[in-house]
């Protein structure tokens, strides 16, 4: 009898138990939201008052379990909406389920209600959209149908209830907006004395994060971490390297409830991992700088992303008149733009008979990346690049370091940030790693592409090379050797008649 019984068609009842025992809202409701709200029966009207709102405000740590068992609901009156209400409603939460359609079921319970059709309230909502939220009339979860069908319709929005006052600024040339590359898609404004950080998951909504700057010391920032929805405030350090070309390296320590400089800035609050690498900032309309590689390679690919011929109208270089013998993977970064790194992957090397490269008229490059920052960590060199072209991620990071005069090694990460355990000569690594390239030497005699390298060791520095361009053999004009042969003669001669 009960297999012909269809799950999707049955209707389920709720029994509540009339001593309930309370449990954490913590999974159901945290934080404030302000709600509009509006009925099927009562009124039709949306009555939107900036102080209607739910208040769960959990005390991790507090004594008095029960505060954290309960959560309010405040009604405002709308002068527009003839039938809204001003009233206050304690509840206590009783627990909570998601269907297999994902609507959410929240259960609680009204305090301040006697009769037992009235005492308990079942509320609605989705896994994936938690903005949107309906609620019963009686102690029943059947008549609602979803999270925009019931009896009561609520419209969510987060609201930030806490306010601190900043106490100092962070440095000037932090003012901007960053890439965050810690947190996937997220985007940092950083002004005086605040930065606000909004992250955008695959699945749900944006979450925003405020910073306020309390107390500095040196290159470490005691700020206060707020939360839009949060009733909490939480201290945090920052510790930050200066600025150097377009990004700015930082790390975060642990969360703090009081704010002592003294014990949330400490340098124990940080992480201890002994690979520990700081995270990274990158502008998000970062500036070209020299690369620190220099030179023309042809070069060997390894790892799960190998570079494609990109772009081009045919495969291979056309033109009717010349023939090309010999084809190379080619990659340069000469002084006519020390700023970019360009990949030709068919880069025919013909040579014409004054053993110079000829020049084919279809000839295309494949990748362009521009070098926006570079600097030394672990004693390998990382490198950051941008190409608006690539369709994962704009920002890569390299970590390359030099095997020998004329090779150097180099990986990058699979996303915009470089890996814990990320090395030079990894080719897939349990981390983001997905490409490595081995470059060889391949300047020939009037490339005028020298082979040049930096370490990364001191990214503020502006001189990094000096590049002396001279293909062809240095001759000294005859003026210029008898001037010198006079004026030594001149000089001989003052020195005998002073004898």
């Amino acid at each position: 009898m009960c297999k012909e019984i269809s799950v999707k068609e049955l209707t389920l009842d709720t029994l509540f138990n009339l001593s309930p025992t309370y449990q954490n809202c913590r999974q159901s409701f945290e934080g404030i939201w302000q709600f509009a709200y509006e009925y099927e029966t009562r009124f039709t009207a949306v009555c939107n008052h900036p102080f209607s709102n739910i208040t769960a405000c959990q005390r991790p740590g507090i004594n008095f379990q029960i505060e954290n068992q309960r959560f309010y609901m405040n009604y405002r009156k709308c002068h527009d909406v003839d039938s809204s209400f001003d009233a206050q409603y304690r509840y206590a939460c009783l627990g909570q389920w998601v269907a297999d359609n994902g609507n959410r079921y929240i259960v609680a319970v009204n305090m301040g209600e006697e009769q037992n059709f009235l005492r308990f309230t079942c509320f609605v909502d989705r896994t994936d959209q938690d903005l949107l939220m309906t609620k019963s009339r009686t102690a029943s979860c059947s008549e609602l149908k979803s999270a925009r069908e019931g009896y009561e319709q609520l419209r969510l929005a987060h609201v930030k209830s806490e306010t601190v006052l900043p106490s100092c600024k962070f440095p000037a040339d932090y003012m901007g907006v960053w890439y965050n590359t810690a947190n996937y898609d997220s985007e940092v404004t950083i002004n005086d004395t605040h930065m606000i950080e909004v992250t955008k998951p695959n699945q749900g909504k944006p979450e925003t994060v405020y910073y306020v700057c309390d107390e500095s010391k040196g290159t470490r920032y005691m700020v206060a971490k707020l939360g839009i929805g949060g009733c909490q405030v939480d201290y945090m350090c920052f510790d930050f390297v200066r600025r150097h070309h377009s990004v700015i390296r930082y790390r975060q320590g642990r969360l703090y409830p009081l704010g002592d400089f003294r014990s949330v800035c400490t340098w124990s609050s940080f992480d201890n991992n002994p690979r520990w690498k700081y995270q990274v900032l990158v502008s998000v309309n970062p500036v070209a700088i020299n690369c620190p590689i220099r030179g023309m390679f042809f070069f060997e690919q390894s790892g799960q992303t190998r570079l494609t011929v990109r772009d081009g109208v045919t495969k291979f270089p056309f033109d009717p008149l010349l023939e090309c013998t010999k084809r190379n993977q080619q990659l340069s970064i000469c002084p006519d733009s020390p700023d970019t790194i360009k990949i030709d992957m068919n880069k025919c090397d013909t040579l014409d008979y004054r053993a110079r490269n000829v020049n084919y008229k279809y000839e295309i490059l494949d990748y362009k990346w521009r070098c926006i920052a570079w600097w030394s960590e672990d004693t390998n060199g990382q490198l950051y690049t941008y190409d608006p072209e690539d369709g994962f991620s704009k920002y890569r990071c390299w970590v390359y370091q030099r095997d020998e005069y004329g090779q150097i090694s180099l990986s990058r990460s699979h996303k915009d940030s470089c890996g814990l355990w990320q090395t030079p000569h990894d080719d897939v690594t349990p981390e983001n790693l997905n490409l490595k390239l081995v470059l060889k030497n391949a300047e020939r005699q009037y490339d005028n592409c020298p082979l040049q390298f930096h370490d990364g060791g001191n990214p503020w520095s502006e001189d990094v090379f000096l590049t002396v361009l001279d293909s062809g053999a240095a001759r000294v004009r005859g003026d210029i050797v008898w001037f010198i042969l006079f004026l030594a003669a001149v000089i001989t001669a003052w020195n005998g008649i002073r004898d």
